[in-house]
């Protein structure tokens, strides 16, 4: 992503989050079949109705983890630090910094400012990325706030299902790869260069909270977890790995962890959500985006007697 000041000549198009190593291994029918408990199990951590499409990459994935660790499936089926490795095998996934570089203008250009202009004094605006992989997205937010001096004004909290993801993006360092559509001078900001790698600033990093959350199977909102009453969601490439009930539930405790007038960013290639929440809808240059809407204000009321 580049300043303000130099405008984008195109959008990125956005990129699915892939599943890792999908179809390098042809599971049998046999194999699918005796490993349909195991993955029913494990899949109920990573949120109820993986789409059918995924859960052969998802077997593929199994087969791949007993042939490197030498395991049978009861071994993993007993081993729950095995299944979160299994988690980490099939949900760690390519990003990089102001991927969707067009939505990234939105929330700098339009989102931020409307959001801490709506703020009362002292109170932050509250941002969640949901489905951070290894940080990228909510580190690019955080290089957002610093770029229109709002870093004292925003909390940013992130989270991941992937156990590994969570412990990557808390190191916040980063490959040549992770950086590809960042602008040079940013880097230079905002980085430390140590050979191959990027470290980001320290007090930038401090500035994202990250958590475990598994998007389906966690109860949503969730106050005592800081995970309710957020002014802006991200929720990008993840709700198109589900299947369309379990998308219905999250659209609708989505909403609910919005603050009247917050929003909600999905990606382009995520299923359209206003059909199973009351969100409004716009349609932007970024694509389309949701809000929860601002009750009506009441009427004074008639005191006459």
């Amino acid at each position: 992503m580049r300043p303000a000041k130099e405008r984008f000549s195109r959008v990125a198009l956005p990129a699915n989050r892939p599943i890792r190593g999908e179809g390098d291994v042809n599971a049998s029918g046999a194999v699918l079949s005796d490993a349909g408990p195991l993955l029913a199990k494990i899949t109920s951590k990573i949120g109820p109705s993986v789409a059918a499409f995924r859960k052969q990459a998802a077997v593929s994935a199994i087969r791949r983890l007993m042939v490197r660790r030498g395991l049978n499936l009861d071994q993993i089926d007993a081993d729950e630090d095995l299944k979160e490795e299994f988690i980490d095998e099939v949900t760690v996934g390519e990003t990089h910094f102001f991927r969707g570089a067009a939505q990234f203008d939105l929330v700098r250009d339009t989102i931020l400012p409307e959001l801490c202009r709506s703020r009362p004094p002292g109170s932050p605006v509250r941002i969640w990325s949901l489905g951070c992989a290894s940080g990228e997205e909510p580190y690019s937010v955080a290089i957002l706030c610093e770029e229109g001096g709002l870093s004292h004004k925003v909390e940013i909290a992130a989270s991941d299902i992937s156990r590994k993801a969570l412990s990557d993006a808390a190191g916040a360092d980063f490959g040549e790869w992770a950086l590809r559509n960042t602008d040079e001078c940013w880097r230079q900001r905002y980085f430390y260069q140590c050979g191959s790698r990027y470290r980001l600033r320290s007090d930038l990093a401090g500035r994202v909270s990250f958590t475990k959350v598994a998007l389906g199977a966690d109860a949503l909102p969730a106050p005592e977890r800081g995970l309710a009453e957020f002014d802006l969601i991200l929720c990008r490439n993840v709700l198109v790995y589900l299947e369309a009930a379990a998308v219905r539930r999250i659209a609708r405790e989505l909403f609910a962890c919005l603050v009247e007038g917050g929003w909600l960013i999905t990606a382009p290639t995520d299923p359209p959500l206003w059909q199973h929440a009351p969100f409004e809808r716009s349609t932007t240059s970024a694509g389309v985006v949701y809000r929860r809407p601002t009750a009506p204000e009441k009427a004074p009321a008639d005191d006459r007697s």
